[in-house]
């Protein structure tokens, strides 16, 4: 009998790979995104997703949409995120009502330095191993048609 998926230990190894990747980021940046809610850092990768760090942003309509939450719900951690130097919001030029929500600059940073440490921390595993590994948490993610579309490189 095969044995089956151990999801205990999955999300063991995915906790411990975070507490690694916390102790040994460098925190010199304004924003220490490691220190963030799961939730709040859930939120963060979608607007990374959604922008870059020269577009105008997203409503907040849109972003509670994505994020499959009540915009008051997204409304409150907005706020404390913009407290915390994570998000601005600016007037959109098209529609001076409307209030767009990007990621603020040091946030970016945040990300950067996040990219950085995934980066050496997967620096031991093989371009095969990467690939699987970027395969994996696509399909688990439900973005399996974004790492998809990427050439399989030889």
């Amino acid at each position: 009998m095969a044995e089956t998926f151990r999801a205990r230990f999955f999300f063991g190894a995915v906790d411990r790979f975070r507490e690694r990747l916390i102790c040994s980021a460098d925190k010199g940046f304004d924003v220490d995104i490691f220190s963030l809610t799961l939730s709040q850092q859930r939120l963060l990768r979608e607007l990374a997703l959604q922008t870059t760090p020269d577009s105008p942003g997203v409503s907040l309509k849109t972003l509670a949409e994505e994020l499959n939450l009540s915009s008051s719900a997204v409304s409150v951690m907005v706020e404390m995120l913009v407290r915390k130097n994570v998000l601005e919001r600016r007037a959109s030029e098209i529609d001076r009502r409307q209030v767009l929500i990007r990621l603020s600059e040091a946030a970016w940073g945040g990300i950067q330095e996040f990219d950085n440490a995934c980066a050496e921390f997967f620096s031991d595993l093989s371009e095969a191993e990467q690939q699987l590994l970027e395969k994996l948490s696509g399909k688990l993610s439900g973005f399996e048609t974004l790492t998809s579309t990427k050439p399989e490189m030889e």
